[in-house]
């Protein structure tokens, strides 16, 4: 999975451990999100960058989190927008969010979640060292 909240979005809990929603009761996860920034987060700073790989004249790369527990990566690519689509499952609990299952499953933080935009942490540990993941999205 190419970049699943890095999920790689890439997703557990470190920085974040809160869940706001600014639209109150009517925010959902369910729907499609665009990829929007991308970084790591240490020391209770981030440092972002906006989402640079979508392709020029096609739609924006997105993910989408359908009813049923039913997730797709979709990304754009070439001139002609051919198109690579990663579908696996989701769930939610809490502000807790899995992408996968088994050993290809990856769980991160919901940090934000209103009707506009969703950011996750996910945190890594490689050899002893964590790194934490941050990557927002937007609905259009």
């Amino acid at each position: 999975m190419k970049k699943i909240l890095l999920f790689g979005l890439s997703l557990a809990a470190l920085t974040f451990t809160s869940c706001s929603d600014d639209d109150g009761d009517s925010a959902s996860i369910e729907g499609k999100w665009y990829y929007s920034q991308q970084g790591v987060a240490a020391n209770g700073a981030e440092v972002l960058t906006d989402y640079m790989d979508h392709e020029d004249g096609c739609e924006k790369d997105y993910v989408e989190f359908l009813a049923g527990g039913v997730f797709k990566d979709v990304d754009y690519f070439s001139s002609d927008c051919d198109t690579f689509i990663d579908e696996t499952t989701w769930s939610r609990s809490g502000n807790t969010i899995t992408i996968g299952t088994g050993e290809d499953a990856e769980t991160g933080t919901i940090a934000t979640l209103s009707g506009s935009t969703l950011k996750v942490t996910i945190s890594e540990t490689i050899d002893g060292q964590t790194t934490n993941y941050v990557e927002v999205y937007t609905r259009e």
